[in-house]
């Protein structure tokens, strides 16, 4: 489906996982690399498939929308068939926690395409015990800034091990989307878009489909869901 967006011609796919070819920018990290990365992880769902998520307080995590749908049938899965499995580098990992409750953003819509759907493909999961600061420190979240941006994730080329793809840069803003100068592969839904660096490193976007600009030559780009003012709403949702 095209769709334009903000001046560009884009070809979007926004499905339970993203469907282009591996990023040749992407790289998996070191094991000294991804100490400071713990907190992403893999979120597992129905012993199927796989998105990326990253811990955002002990017993929340970030992820896209679209990864807690049946690809086929549309149907929510039960939160129970979800596990978050953070810090997972070849066969070790930083903690492992089942999912107990999953708030989708209650404006996405699953199998709209476009910008409408990118913008609102958000969730957050709630953990059934939250994950301890020694195991992994959750990330901040903030708004879009100046400067590079880096996608940190689990992808279909490297499920064991998380890859950075860096720096990346914002094609284009529109709503509460981004396009970013990124590519990304099968896996990499959900994966967090991280801006600054060490202590002031946040989590700003959170990837949501793949897409391709129309014209010299065409690139791929990666489609992402900007996580402010979102997240306030998606929290309060959980409350009680």
């Amino acid at each position: 489906m095209i769709r334009a967006v903000a001046g560009l011609v884009l070809a979007l796919l926004l499905s339970a996982g993203m469907l282009a070819e591996a990023a040749p920018g992407r790289r998996m990290l070191s094991a000294d690399e991804a100490v400071p990365f713990r907190a992403v992880g893999r979120v597992n769902i129905a012993g199927a498939r796989f998105c990326t998520g990253t811990l955002i307080a002990p017993d929340q995590v970030l992820t896209a929308a679209h990864c807690l749908y049946h690809p086929r049938t549309g149907a929510l899965v039960p939160p129970k068939e979800i596990r978050f499995v953070a810090g997972l580098r070849i066969d070790r990992k930083a903690a492992q926690r089942r999912v107990v409750r999953a708030v989708p953003d209650p404006d996405f819509s699953f199998g709209r395409a476009g910008p409408s759907g990118v913008q609102s493909d958000l969730a957050v999961l709630y953990l059934a015990v939250p994950i301890p600061a020694k195991a992994a420190v959750p990330f901040g979240t903030g708004p879009l800034g100046r400067g590079p941006l880096a996608i940190v994730s689990y992808g279909r080329d490297r499920p064991q091990a998380p890859s950075i793809e860096a720096p990346c840069g914002v094609i284009s803003p529109y709503g509460g989307g981004l396009a970013v100068d990124c590519a990304v592969t099968e896996g990499v839904s959900g994966a967090p878009v991280f801006q600054g660096e060490g202590a002031a490193r946040r989590v700003v976007a959170v990837v949501s489909a793949m897409g391709r600009t129309v014209g010299g030559g065409g690139r791929d780009v990666a489609l992402a869901a900007r996580v402010e003012p979102a997240l306030d709403r998606l929290r309060d949702l959980a409350d009680p």
